[in-house]
């Protein structure tokens, strides 16, 4: 038989037992919902380029206008878009006559040898010397690609670099080009520098005058740590530094970036492959503040 006082001792151990359990799971719930959840992902090892992202236009290599000499109308036109003309043959000619004065057919020659890529004038049309071409002479096996460089990235790029382009025409095809000619002057109008890239053109696909949308490869890397831009901390002292993940504890790590394209950055150095960067959360984040990292799907 249990005596009343050892019951309401026994009640009094149970129920300080209650309250320490209570505390400690309250604790411990407190420190989960302070936990700030944030979106973590590893840093990989993996090739890497950075390219300046431009517009171009494809042009017939060592592409000439070819303009009358003597005004008049056009009387015959010898070639069509697509043909083969050699230098010196006649590809149009010009009736200068005038009322009260007759004159033979004058000639139009190419002045060079190549393909025709656009005839730009129809029978009858009056014309002037140097005003309305008659018709463009090119290369149509290679091709130009001329590209209108800002005067900021003049440094960046030099002959011989590679340059990928993509036409509306082929939009799953990407075509390899690269750099042979670059201006000395920059445009004071447009503050921009011509770029001329040569590109091989055997099955005929590009046209002179197509728009294309260029990628001029200025840096790569065969082996990077890549990560996210959007891990990027800004410090005061004008230097960069990432979150990692250790132990769900967020860690502020200091990190030299070798070089970025778009939404991605190379780091040099202060990270090493399969940390978990935080990429999304942090400005919510201080060094030692208390995490919930969620894995980004890939």
């Amino acid at each position: 038989m249990i005596h009343k006082n050892h019951l309401f001792t026994l009640f009094t151990v149970m129920s300080l037992v209650g309250i320490l359990v209570s505390g400690c799971a309250g604790k411990k719930q407190a420190r989960q919902q302070e936990a700030i959840t944030v979106l973590v992902q590893k840093a990989e090892v993996q090739p890497f380029q950075q390219f300046i992202d431009l517009n171009g236009q494809i042009a017939g290599r060592n592409e000439v206008k070819v303009y009358a000499d003597v005004s008049g109308k056009i009387a015959q036109i010898l070639v069509r878009e697509g043909s083969y003309v050699s230098k010196g043959s006649i590809i149009a000619y010009i009736d200068r006559a005038q009322v009260g004065a007759e004159y033979a057919l004058a000639p139009v020659k190419a002045p060079i040898s190549g393909y025709i890529t656009s005839v730009s004038v129809v029978l009858g049309q009056m014309i002037s010397p140097g005003t309305i071409p008659i018709a463009s002479i090119g290369s149509l096996t290679e091709m130009d690609v001329l590209i209108s460089l800002p005067e900021r990235f003049v440094q960046q790029v030099q002959i011989g670099q590679t340059v990928y382009i993509k036409v509306a025409a082929y939009p799953n095809e990407r075509f390899v080009a690269t750099i042979y000619r670059k201006d000395l002057a920059v445009d004071p109008t447009s503050r921009t520098l011509t770029v001329r890239a040569q590109i091989q053109n055997p099955e005929g696909k590009l046209l002179s005058g197509m728009f294309a949308d260029v990628s001029i490869l200025v840096r790569e890397s065969s082996r990077s740590i890549v990560i996210p831009a959007s891990a990027l901390v800004e410090l005061e002292n004008g230097r960069q530094a990432v979150y990692i993940n250790q132990d769900n504890i967020a860690r502020l790590r200091p990190v030299k970036v070798a070089f970025s394209y778009k939404d991605k950055v190379a780091i040099q150095e202060g990270l090493n492959a399969g940390e978990e960067v935080i990429i999304y959360g942090k400005e919510f984040l201080k060094e030692g503040t208390p995490i919930y990292p969620v894995e980004e799907e890939k």
